[in-house]
């Protein structure tokens, strides 16, 4: 396993902002000649804001190309990039936002743990090409590909900054002269002006070969110190691909010819990697580089995290607090076709639609739609922050012993949670007073976010990061969540409608010797009187 922290979030300065339309600024990811960026929280969840310098937003022609940009980058596919979700392009300052990826980006990935081989280097090569053929689909030139700009998100490498800096560029060049792009990736027509997709396909075959070296991990084949020795490498000197993965060196080498038109296109590497009837499209939604990511930044101010809690401790409401959680790294690396929807199961244990409040659920002695956990008497269930203990659960009452592979469902409406993480868990103590309690927690945010957090004693563990739901809807919800223990592992899988959103298998389970039980799991915020509402719950075998 290969942990590592989320990118590096600097605290703000007195010059920062706080506030930036909707959008509270948490801290400062990064900055360069165009501007900062931010993360920031908005209506649905993290997102990150880069905000132009003011001496470029005061510039009669600067304003004009970015808003041009901008306008060319809304129309880039979502495969592989990160989506510019919203902008301010009218008056000072200018910004724009996208959507936040978690995970560090290739350059600090490769320096920290070494590169990338087998399968995981694939990954990264056919990611990297869809994520440009989207690109240059939408008629952008990236121009300053590099290792730096990929950032390893859970669902594979997103290329971020595309087509943007161009406005930057183009104002650079105009006033100062300076030559365009990083020295060792930048094709060798850069050097004359000229911008095509094909300088964005040498970029690649440098940041490949860069990533997968395994005898100069991290530098690039035509590595340089600055533009002149750049220059030089790349019109008289060929690539260093000693140590590239065998498995693409020769796609590298391709890629690095020094004519354009000799190089092959985005969707034609996409093609050689994937196989010559598989579309772009479709390499987009099933690839996965599992690389080993770790939990998301929280937003300041951060809440008082209680002591390590057993989950055995919140059946009896021992302890309050927001959960302390820890990192564990994804183990798997590589392409992965993810199936459609979730498994069929071949047989129905248990159901309940909740209208009979004496099926055994607890029911905190009364029945009523603002009880803290019971039966609503309207067809549902529900649990509620209270003001002793701001996490809630509640186990199915089920009799017959439950399969090792189950597949649990429920229909959950977080229409009035304000906050926290709300879902269905799978346990495997051995008795109900065990010390060494195991259990998976499947959750979502109200913010639309699910990720699956693994307990174990008294240690809380993010088994992934907090992974963005595609079309969430936070009052009608149908969660599905896959349980399957067996080979000295457990496998836990996450779907939102047919959607899969998060997936884990975990091989430290030497305490889940105890039978299956399932039930629901609810976090409040700070006595914030959220609600969760649960209906249709049921348990499934799956063969």
């Amino acid at each position: 396993m290969m942990p590592y922290a989320s990118p590096t979030v600097a605290a703000l300065s007195d010059q920062d902002p706080r506030e930036l339309g909707q959008y509270r600024i948490a801290g400062r990811l990064g900055s360069g000649g165009m501007g900062s960026v931010y993360l920031a929280e908005g209506p649905t969840g993290l997102v990150a804001i880069k905000v132009i310098k003011p001496h470029l937003a005061h510039d009669p022609e600067f304003p004009h190309r970015f808003r041009r940009e901008v306008a060319a980058a809304r129309k880039v596919s979502r495969w592989c990039t990160a989506p510019v979700l919203d902008a301010q392009l009218e008056d000072a300052p200018l910004w724009l936002v996208t959507e936040y990826v978690p995970g560090p980006d290739l350059g600090r990935h490769v320096k920290e743990h070494g590169p990338l081989t087998g399968a995981a280097a694939e990954a990264l090569a056919v990611g990297v090409a869809v994520a440009l053929a989207a690109i240059h689909q939408a008629g952008i030139v990236h121009r300053d590909l590099k290792p730096g700009n990929v950032l390893l998100s859970p669902f594979g490498p997103r290329v971020i900054d595309f087509g943007i800096s161009r406005a930057l560029d183009t104002e650079q060049t105009t006033r100062s002269g300076q030559m365009l792009g990083t020295p060792g990736y930048m094709a060798p027509e850069l050097f004359s002006g000229q911008v095509e997709p094909a300088a964005d396909i040498f970029a690649w075959g440098c940041v490949v070969g860069a990533a997968t070296s395994t005898t100069a991990p991290g530098r690039s084949p035509f590595a340089a110190d600055n533009m002149m020795h750049a220059f030089h490498r790349v019109m008289r000197e060929e690539p260093d691909l000693d140590g590239v993965e065998p498995a693409v060196r020769e796609l590298v080498r391709a890629a690095l010819a020094r004519d354009p038109a000799a190089r092959p296109t985005a969707e034609e590497l996409v093609a050689e990697l994937s196989g010559p009837d598989t579309g772009v499209a479709e390499v987009a939604r099933t690839l996965r580089l599992r690389v080993g990511y770790g939990a998301t930044v929280a937003l300041p101010p951060p809440p008082a995290a209680a002591p390590g809690r057993r989950l055995r401790d919140l059946a009896t409401g021992v302890g309050a607090g927001v959960v302390a959680v820890g990192l564990v790294a994804a183990a798997v690396a590589g392409l992965r076709a993810l199936p459609p929807a979730p498994p069929e199961p071949t047989e129905t244990l248990y159901t309940d639609g909740f209208a009979d409040d004496t099926s055994g659920w607890n029911n905190s002695g009364f029945t009523s739609p603002t009880t803290s956990r019971g039966y609503t008497g309207e067809g549902r269930y529900t649990m509620a922050e209270d003001i002793s203990n701001d996490v809630q659960w509640s186990t199915a009452p089920v009799n017959a012993v439950l399969p090792d592979q189950a597949l649990v469902s429920v229909k959950m409406d977080l229409s009035q949670s304000a906050g926290g993480w709300n879902g269905v868990f799978c346990e495997y103590s051995k008795t109900d007073s065990d010390k060494d309690d195991l259990a998976y927690i499947l959750e979502v945010s109200q913010a639309g976010f699910a990720k699956i957090v693994k307990v174990a004693a008294t240690k809380w563990s993010d088994l992934t990061p907090d992974l963005r739901v595609p079309g969430f809807d936070r009052k009608n919800m149908l969660l599905r969540a896959e349980c399957a223990r067996g080979n000295g592992e457990v496998r836990v899988a996450l779907w939102l409608g047919d959607e899969l959103v998060a997936e884990q298998v975990d091989h430290d389970v030497s305490t889940a010797t105890g039978p299956p039980r399932f039930g629901f799991y609810m976090e409040g915020v700070n006595n914030s009187q959220s609600r969760v509402y649960y209906d249709d719950f049921a348990i499934n075998r799956l063969p």
